[in-house]
């Protein structure tokens, strides 16, 4: 069983917490001597102010098909990250007093000492001293609150939607869950808490950050974020460098066992040098040349809390506008394998359209899945999520997926077109923007404008199928998705060009799916 495998392997990376012992953690990534020197003098100027600053934490790599084994093991799920742009966490040390247990290491093995998932001293701050990867599409910095004491909402609008819904009904158990058996008083609630800082908003302050030294502060607390801000000026960071991300107040803050818990995850995706062995920026994932610290101000005085964030407003090109053209492609694409075009204008009764989960009924946005303890997933605003519901791929089938391209419509700085093997939500593959651009041309003479859609196919063997499919064919072989389990498509559009955050998907037309016969 495939869920037994995923339980072994995880086990067996518990194995490699003895290793981990045994290293010096400073030596784990490898820092630039500029930003070594930096920590150092941060931390003595702030432990001269008073501050308590734990020994450093470290960085590591998670998502990829092999990492997700640790966080099966510990979750039974993965949750889909993409791995060809795998995020970054860090493992931090705990502080004297906070309460820790098998909550609080989800991505990987760590020392003793050491966790992925804390809690939050109302008077705390995260540093983080990083020397930024080559250039990209993107990149972000955010923090979540992992985990809550409590319960879910089952009388909640969007939990009895989502349970009526036959073809979302299938992630009621993903979206609405305790942690795992280890911890039925917690509900997984991985929700965000601010708009990401990321390349767009650090470049619009202090120009393209990337290859250079930035630095951010992750915090509850005003007073804190002044305080690291003006030690930073003691020894010549400029502030304008600086970014800092507001923990908001509705959270419950604290060491002990009742506290919230959170993560912070970095996202490095779409590098300009294609990120293959030995490129630049294949170098910075392996060597992930940062520092983080843990600080906080140890005397009693009151804390300066941040009110909740105001998630920035999305705007988009209205993709609606392209919809007969979908529809059109999709009877012609129907018609090619079939000889007949579509019964239906809106071609429902040969092909089914995606989901967009950033709607009701699942609106996995963080300020609106907390208060009924939904599972938001990772959310993101710099991003748009739309998927079909799970499907088989062992009894020959082919699967056609059309749909706008957003670098096309002008909604996205690069899309990300991920394969995810279900139940265990294991991302295996992802196409981008430059794999799907143009894949639609063989229809220019049947809709308008082919250069805004693009159109692949998915099955387990594409031979034979060169002509059917224009060699826009991908093969999901058993390594991939094992017999016996399913797949669901995911589409994401990054950052709209021009703004700071992902288009509203209410303005993003979900592509469509399609089954068809080999002939």
């Amino acid at each position: 069983m495939r869920i037994q495998r995923y339980l072994a392997l995880g086990l067996a990376w518990l194995s490699l917490a003895p290793w981990a012992l045994s290293q010096n953690v400073s030596s784990i990534n490898k820092v630039p001597d500029r930003i070594e020197r930096t920590a150092h003098q941060l931390t003595h100027a702030l432990r001269r102010q008073g501050f308590d600053v734990t020994r450093r934490g470290y960085f590591r790599l998670w998502g990829s098909v092999e990492s997700c084994a640790f966080t099966v093991a510990q979750l039974g799920r993965c949750f889909g990250p993409n791995p060809a742009a795998p995020y970054v966490t860090f493992t931090v040390p705990a502080w004297p007093g906070e309460f820790v247990d098998s909550n609080s290491n989800m991505f990987a093995p760590s020392p003793a000492g050491y966790h992925d998932v804390i809690r939050f001293d109302p008077r705390e701050a995260i540093v983080i001293l990083a020397q930024m990867p080559p250039p990209a599409r993107y990149f972000s910095v955010q923090s979540f609150i992992w985990s809550r004491q409590g319960t879910y909402d089952t009388n909640s609008t969007t939990y009895k939607d989502i349970a009526a819904d036959p073809d979302l009904n299938f992630l009621l158990p993903v979206l609405f869950r305790t942690v795992n058996a280890l911890h039925p008083e917690r509900v997984l609630v991985w929700a965000s808490l601010s708009n990401p800082i990321n390349n767009v908003v650090m470049q619009g302050r202090s120009g393209v950050p990337f290859n250079r030294l930035r630095y951010f502060i992750i915090t509850p607390d005003d007073v804190m974020n002044r305080a690291i801000r003006d030690a930073f000026a003691d020894i010549s960071v400029e502030d304008n460098d600086i970014f800092t991300e507001h923990i908001p107040s509705n959270m419950n803050f604290g060491l002990d066992e009742a506290a919230d818990d959170f993560d912070t995850l970095i996202r490095y995706a779409q590098p300009d040098d294609g990120g293959a062995v030995g490129t630049p920026s294949d170098t910075w994932r392996k060597n992930l040349p940062m520092v983080v610290l843990r600080v906080r101000d140890v005397s009693n005085r009151a804390p300066q809390p941040y009110p909740p964030e105001v998630l920035e407003r999305r705007t988009a090109f209205n993709e609606y506008k392209l919809q007969s053209d979908l529809f059109s492609l999709v009877s012609a694409v129907h018609r090619r394998w079939t000889g007949q075009p579509c019964a239906d204008a809106d071609c429902s009764d040969v092909a089914h359209s995606f989901r967009d989960l950033q709607m009701a009924p699942i609106s996995l946005v963080g300020p609106l899945c907390l208060p009924i303890g939904e599972n938001c997933l990772g959310d993101n605003q710099d991003t748009t999520y739309q998927v079909n519901f799970p499907i088989s791929l062992d009894h020959g089938e082919i699967y056609a997926v059309a749909g706008t391209l957003g670098t096309e419509t002008g909604n996205a700085t690069y899309v990300g077109f991920g394969l995810n093997q279900m139940p265990l939500m294991i991302g295996v593959k992802s196409l981008s923007d430059g794999d799907l651009k143009g894949t639609a041309t063989a229809y220019a003479g049947q809709i308008k404008d082919t250069g805004k859609f693009f159109l692949y196919y998915f099955t387990r063997d594409c031979s034979g199928l060169e002509d059917l499919t224009d060699n826009h064919c991908l093969e999901i072989d058993e390594t991939m998705v094992p017999s016996g389990d399913q797949v669901v498509f995911s589409i994401r559009d990054y950052v709209r060009p021009g703004t700071e955050r992902g288009p509203d998907s209410s303005k993003v037309l979900p592509p469509m799916l399609m089954p068809v016969q080999r002939p």
